[in-house]
């Protein structure tokens, strides 16, 4: 009997993952006046299904922290701290080693509506047969001097729908960084929601995606532009798909030969109106030429409302990945090949009409 359970307790312990001892540490430095933070509350979350708290600490008189969980090799692990309002992310993944590094900038509050401007808006439209989903891609840029977090009352980033939608997610993070799913929230004003993301300095990036139903093989649709953009850009699918209107430039390039990019002439705040024909028999021969290694894989799911995700995009359709790499080098090229760029905002007008916040 003693044998028997000897063998079970070893084929058990052989088959379960390996724990080790992973130790996770970092400064929370003030970005605003480059000193460390003492004494300062730091969070550390394990993002599994739910986000389960696992520990918490303060900083030291140098802002340094240091957590020491029992880890699998696929954890992953979510910093957070919380700093005047804002509750500041970064992820803690481990790659290799036993010691992941975690640095935390926090800000304080009080960039004005002119250091805040919307350097880029991208749009995706992606035909489906019984619905077109919806990518919008913002690029916000911070320019407050000395660095502060733009985050007035009443929520962080606000955006517009164009009605009702359906599987409506929105994530957003420093430029080039990790996005994180945000949970958005109705406002007092009709189809504007709001997610409480600090804009912070330097660039910014929030993705907002959704879904609208479709009948038949023509599509309308008004896109509201609630802020002005430095550059607007429009991207639809190259073969199956008809588009009308007004005010866009297709432009030549071959960074993602599966699609049409256009330049949309409206940069103030307005309404785009868009037409869609679709040919569903092109569609389909479309993907199904496409090669098995460029299906892009579908985000993780879970249940926790702050999530790391990456861009947002669906198992079935090819062409996105190359819209993507065609956005990040879009980004690329407005960060080092223009000339700083006049914000595009009012100071002295209405809050939503002057700052993408």
């Amino acid at each position: 009997m003693r044998f028997r359970l000897l063998v079970t307790t070893l084929l058990v312990l052989s088959f379960a993952p390996s724990v080790a001892a992973l130790e996770i540490t970092g400064r929370v430095i003030n970005g605003t006046t480059g000193q460390p933070i003492a004494n300062q509350f730091v969070n550390l979350m394990a993002l599994r299904e739910q986000m389960v708290p696992v520990r918490e600490t303060e900083t030291d008189s140098q802002g340094r922290f240091r957590f020491v969980v029992a880890a699998n090799p696929n954890e992953r692990f979510l910093v957070q701290v919380p700093y005047r309002g804002v509750l500041y992310s970064r992820p803690a993944m481990p790659a290799s080693g036993e010691t992941v590094t975690a640095d935390i900038e926090v800000f304080e509050i009080g960039a004005r509506p002119d250091e805040v401007a919307l350097e880029a808006h991208t749009i995706f439209l992606e035909p489906h047969r019984d619905h077109v989903r919806v990518m919008e891609f913002y690029a916000v840029n911070n320019t407050s001097r000395p660095p502060r977090a733009f985050y007035p009352d009443g929520g962080g980033f606000r955006f517009a729908l164009p009605g009702v939608v359906g599987d409506l997610q929105v994530s957003a993070g420093r430029g080039g960084g990790v996005s994180l799913r945000q949970q958005p929230q109705p406002t007092a004003q009709q189809d504007v929601f709001v997610i409480d993301f600090a804009v912070r300095p330097g660039q910014s990036e929030i993705q907002v995606n959704y879904a609208l139903p479709l009948q038949g093989n023509a599509f309308e649709l008004r896109l509201p532009l609630p802020f002005a953009a430095a550059r607007r850009h429009l991207a639809v699918p190259r073969q199956g798909v008809k588009l009308d209107a007004r005010d866009l430039t297709e432009l030549k390039q071959s960074q993602a030969p599966q699609a049409r990019v256009y330049t949309v002439g409206t940069k103030s705040p307005g309404t785009l109106a868009l037409k869609l024909t679709l040919d569903p028999e092109a569609l389909e021969a479309a993907r199904a030429l496409a090669p098995p290694s460029a299906q892009p894989q579908p985000a993780a799911e879970g249940g926790s409302q702050v999530q790391i995700v990456p861009h947002p995009v669906s198992q079935a359709q090819w062409y996105i990945v190359g819209l993507t790499l065609f956005v990040l080098l879009l980004g690329l090229f407005y960060l080092y090949s223009f000339a700083p760029v006049p914000p595009a905002t009012d100071a002295g007008s209405h809050q939503s009409k002057s700052s993408p916040a």
